[in-house]
């Protein structure tokens, strides 16, 4: 059965979210998105949670997709958590007994690790897809100065990418960062704006994530690109490596990607996914 909802956030700001639900629930899969997109980009994924009997809730973050809030911007990284941590409260209590994993890609990924490290005793285990830890692209010493001041200065300055389109076509390291103009045009909730508040928290919440990576006690399952053109793989693979916990996992891909589960490797990305839940309820 699907439905959708909203559901209020400590400081006000309605969140959207939907949610799968088959006929009998063995667990429950919490899918955070990635930058730009919402919670409607992983059909797949939707689709084998319900031949499965695991219910799916996919919430749209604030600024993105159908919920409320400046487009791309956040006052400060905590907020992703706290809107999760509210989400993952709200679904516990509707799936009394039942085993909660949580799921994010990209970005997405990088507020499932940092809320596992506050909140983990609420979940089961988190899978990860190509994690946001640090960009591919590394921001030199000197922009990381300019775009703190701007941070502090005009934090919800909003900056499109899209108007620089030419430019950045023109550099093989940032083409990848550009969202596709087919794409845009197609779904109108995608998102291209973004605050230098919001990449200041993302980069410095990377940061943290790895220097915290002890703090995680359950199950991880880590699915990543050896030459993911956005986030930098060898930092995912540290951040892996320095998980304490016996019970991880990580799967490579090889093919030049950053999102395993939309695109030609979607049908291996999601088995192994489902795979790993069942073996843990």
């Amino acid at each position: 059965m699907y439905s959708n909802h909203f559901i209020e956030t400590n400081d006000g700001i309605q969140l959207f979210y939907q949610k799968w639900v088959p006929e009998r629930v063995n667990a429950v899969l919490i899918l955070v998105h990635g930058a730009g997109e919402h919670s409607g980009k992983y059909q797949a994924i939707f689709e084998q949670c319900l031949a499965q009997d695991i219910a799916v809730v996919a919430p749209d973050l604030r600024g993105f997709g159908q919920s409320e809030g400046a487009r791309g911007h956040i006052n400060t990284f905590h907020d992703y958590v706290e809107d999760l941590h509210a989400v993952v409260e709200l679904i516990t209590s509707q799936f009394e007994a039942r085993p909660v994993f949580l799921f994010g890609h990209s970005l997405g990924g990088l507020i499932v690790i940092r809320y596992s490290q506050l909140y983990g005793y609420q979940t089961n285990g988190v899978i990860l897809s190509s994690p946001a830890l640090a960009l591919r692209v590394p921001i030199p010493f000197i922009g990381r100065k300019i775009l703190k001041i701007f941070a502090s200065v005009t934090p919800s300055l909003a900056l499109n990418p899209m108007k620089w389109q030419r430019i950045i076509e023109k550099s093989k390291k940032l083409k990848p960062y550009l969202p596709k103009e087919k794409s845009l045009r197609i779904d109108p909730l995608m998102n291209t704006e973004y605050t230098p508040r919001w990449l200041s928290e993302l980069v410095h919440n990377g940061l943290h994530a790895i220097s915290d990576a002890g703090l995680i006690r359950f199950p991880v399952l880590c699915i990543y690109d050896q030459h993911d053109p956005i986030v930098h793989p060898n930092v995912i693979q540290h951040f892996f490596n320095s998980i304490t916990i016996k019970d991880k996992q990580f799967v490579r891909f090889h093919e030049g990607i950053h999102h395993p589960f939309i695109v030609h490797t979607q049908e291996v990305a999601v088995k192994n996914a489902m795979e790993w839940i069942h073996h843990r309820y």
